[in-house]
C-alpha cells in the first residue's frame, strides 16, 4: 500500500482542497481511488462533495493531515510521500520552508525525496519558486464549495496546471499507467 499524506505548513493553505481535487482527478481518470483517510472528515466531505457513480478501491491511502506536525511527518515519510502545502504568500512561503527545513533536520536527503512542496495561490495573490509546484489562483476553489460542483467550471489555466502538473505525481505514486 502506498500512501500520499497532505499537510499544510500552516492553516488555510489549500490543504484539503488539494487533497479533495486529487480524488475527483483520479475519478476523472477512470482510476480506482485510494482509500480516504482525514483527519477532519466532515470537513473533507463537505469540500468533496457527492461522486455521481460509485468507485472502485486501489488499495492505496489519501491523508488529509492537517497541519504540519513532525509526527505526522514521520508517518507520511515512512508510509509514501508527504506532500507539503503552502500558500502562494509571502508568509506562506516562509511557512513552506520552515517546515522542509525541519524535514531536512529530521530525516535528512531521504526525507526530503519523500517530499513534495506545493504553493496554493489564494485572493489572487501568486508567488512562484522554482522547484515547487503551483496551484494558480481560481476564484471558483476559494469559495469552499463542494468540488463534485466546481471541477467543471475551473479556468483552463487551472486544468492545465493540475492536469499537467499533478495528475502526473498522482499516477507515480499510486503506479497509474
Amino acid at each position: 500500500m502506498t500512501s500520499l499524506t497532505f499537510i499544510g505548513a500552516s492553516g488555510g493553505t489549500g490543504t484539503t482542497t488539494l487533497a479533495a481535487l486529487s480524488v475527483l482527478l483520479l475519478v476523472e481518470q477512470g482510476s480506482r481511488i485510494p482509500t480516504v483517510v482525514a483527519e477532519d472528515a466532515q470537513s473533507f466531505d463537505l469540500r468533496l462533495g457527492t461522486l455521481s457513480s460509485p468507485v472502485r478501491g486501489s488499495g492505496h491511502e489519501l491523508v488529509d493531515g492537517g497541519r504540519y506536525q513532525p509526527g505526522k511527518a514521520a508517518a507520511a515519510i515512512e508510509q509514501g510521500r508527504l506532500v507539503l502545502v503552502g500558500a502562494s504568500t509571502p508568509q506562506g512561503v516562509a511557512a513552506l520552508e520552515s517546515s522542509l527545513s525541519d524535514v531536512a533536520q529530521r530525516f535528512g536527503t531521504p526525507g526530503l525525496e519523500r517530499t513534495l512542496p506545493v504553493l496554493c495561490s489564494a485572493f489572487g495573490r501568486s508567488t512562484t519558486v522554482a522547484g515547487r509546484l503551483s496551484v494558480p489562483f481560481d476564484a471558483r476553489l476559494a469559495v469552499g464549495a463542494p468540488l463534485t460542483k466546481t471541477l467543471p467550471s475551473l479556468r483552463a489555466r487551472t486544468k492545465t496546471a493540475l492536469n499537467m502538473q499533478w495528475l502526473p505525481v498522482l499516477r507515480e505514486t499510486y503506479g497509474i499507467r
